[in-house]
This record gives structure tokens, sequence and C-alpha cells, in this order.
């Protein structure tokens, strides 16, 4: 497995952004230095020159192999919302190692200790666990301004919702397709009457 450790040890010995790796993309050179960084973590006494030479022409696809499905396992899934965003968003910044670290630290208050020894993954499934925590929090307080707001004396005609005071509302939940098969199931349901 990737983890943090491994990926600033990678970053070490290619000097690439190792959050932005890829593997299937890699020079022979990049791919050795990729499989001495995991061999290493895994606590193998190998040196680079060692872990190459094992990069020979029988065993080459086959180590490429287990490396790119070992980087698959230790990254979160891509998000599917992401397909739907803009190319370019000036707001967005790329996730670097030191962002993680940071995340790691401020937000979810982990030791550096911790967050070498987790792989990206399972940082990202942390952090979900964090958003959807202060979500539950901040709609404490939001069902509490949205009664407050709509008990007032100057009351708004419609009514406000609490997710109109949360900083980090939950998605919209998708529509559901209706379906023919569905509207006459629902028909065939209703008792049949005769009209006189």
């Amino acid at each position: 497995m990737f983890t943090h450790r491994v990926l600033l040890d990678l970053e070490e010995i290619t000097g690439l952004d190792a959050m932005r790796v890829n593997l299937r993309n890699l020079s022979a050179r990049m791919l050795r230095g990729v499989l001495f960084a995991a061999l290493r973590d895994a606590g193998s006494p190998l040196s680079i020159e060692e872990a190459g030479a094992m990069l020979r022409p029988g065993a080459f696809e086959h180590i490429r192999g287990a490396l790119i499905a070992g980087w698959v396992a230790s990254f979160p899934d891509p998000d599917p919302d992401e397909d739907d965003a803009p190319p370019f968003d000036a707001r967005a910044q790329p996730l670097t190692t030191l962002n993680a670290w940071a995340k790691a630290r401020f937000d979810l208050r982990l030791s550096d200790e911790e967050w070498l020894a987790m792989t990206p993954r399972m940082l990202h499934a942390l952090s979900l666990r964090n958003l959807d925590g202060m979500r539950q929090r901040e709609l404490m307080l939001a069902t509490l301004c949205a009664h407050t707001v709509n008990s007032s004396f100057h009351a708004p005609r419609s009514p406000t919702q609490p997710s109109s005071y949360m900083l980090h509302p939950w998605p919209e939940p998708e529509p559901t397709p209706v379906y023919g098969e569905t509207i006459m199931a629902a028909f065939a349901d209703i008792p049949k009457t005769k009209v006189h």
C-alpha cells in the first residue's frame, strides 16, 4: 500500500509530486523509484539498484501491474461530481502531500506518525466522516435559525429552510426518474368504478 510515508519517499527519489504520479506513463527509471519506496516501507533491505534489477523483461509488466493495483487501492475513488465540473477552476487547488498533511493535522487532529502510516484513501474516508459530523452540528444550529426566523414578528411569507443556514449543506438528492411501468402500476392499484 502507498502510505503518505511512501509518497514522501517517492517525491524525494523522483522529484515528482507524488499525488500527481501516473504509474501507467512512468519510465523504467521512475518505476524503479516507486518500487524501491514501496519495498523500503514494507521493511525490505534492498537498495535502489537491487530494486531496479527486479524489473527485468520477464517480470516488468507483472511488477508494474502489482504497483498499479496497490496505487489504485491506496487512493480514493474519483468523485463522480468532478466529471461535471468545469475543466479549470481557479479556486480549486490540486491536493499535494503538504495540503494532505495540513488537512490531517488541522482538521482531523492526527499526529505526524498517524498521517504517515495512512494511505490517501484512509485520510479521505476520515475527512468524509468529519464532514458528516460537521453537517450534523450545522443542522442543529440551522434548524434553530430557521425556526427563529419563521417565528419572528416579520416572518417571511414562505418559511425558510434549515439548509439555507448551513455552510456545508448535504448534496441535493438526484430526482428519481418516473417510468411508464411505475405509472401503470400505480393506476392498477386504484379500484375500478363504473361510470353511469
